[in-house]
């Protein structure tokens, strides 16, 4: 015999929305910073504007340009947990709208937390303008890093089979981009980490470790 089950069909039409989001934050990054934008999705290529942009903008490192990419970043990364979410379900509260504006507020206040938590170390060890160079490293090839993941989250909102596939293959194209940021972090900044040592392995442990272990605690 046949069992009758209920059927119930989610609606993620402000899924759409937040794509528009992101490309209306894009379109303004595009608008006023052209170049800007163009150099900072090749940076995995080539790094040659990195220290020029750094030297222009260690003064006003919260310009419309960073703005506009940390908002991109915070809706995507978003996005990605919630499609990892509905694939694993690590949670129930972090289904539907809901729950991905719960996550956009996790991602976004451990970004904040990281920054602060950062700035307030360097003043007290007095590592401000180092620390402030290998931060700018690290939002420039996150930025790009995300620009590189969007195609595939797209791949993984949209496609009407293998979705799963798609959302795996994003968690793995962002775990290789992840190994190689770091990778191009400290060979960027291998001299000032050497000479630095202690104070980035207190990095690693307080500003990469711990917001992270806070805000999941908070969050799932």
């Amino acid at each position: 015999m046949f069992e009758a089950k209920e059927i119930i069909h989610q609606s993620h039409n402000w899924v759409s929305l937040v794509f528009l989001a992101i490309l209306i934050f894009l379109a303004l990054a595009k608008v006023f910073y052209k170049d800007r934008l163009l150099h900072t999705a090749t940076l995995f290529v080539s790094n040659k504007y990195l220290f020029i942009y750094f030297n222009k903008e260690k003064n006003d490192i919260l310009n419309l340009f960073q703005f506009s990419l940390f908002m991109v970043q915070i809706l995507a990364l978003s996005l990605l947990f919630y499609f990892a979410n509905n694939l694993w379900q690590f949670s129930l509260r972090l289904n539907e709208l809901n729950g991905y504006l719960l996550l956009v507020a996790g991602v976004g206040l451990y970004f904040c937390l990281r920054y602060l938590m950062g700035l307030f170390l360097a003043e007290i060890f007095n590592i401000k303008s180092k620390y402030n160079r290998i931060v700018y490293d690290k939002v420039s090839y996150f930025n790009n890093l995300i620009l590189w993941i969007l195609p595939f989250l797209v791949f993984s909102a949209y496609a009407n089979i293998h979705k799963d596939f798609f959302v795996k293959i994003t968690f793995l194209v962002l775990t290789i981009l992840l190994i190689l940021r770091y990778s191009l972090i400290l060979a960027n900044n291998k001299k000032l980490i050497i000479n630095n040592l202690f104070y980035f392995i207190l990095y690693i442990c307080a500003l990469e470790i711990a917001p992270l272990a806070i805000i999941l605690k908070l969050t799932i």
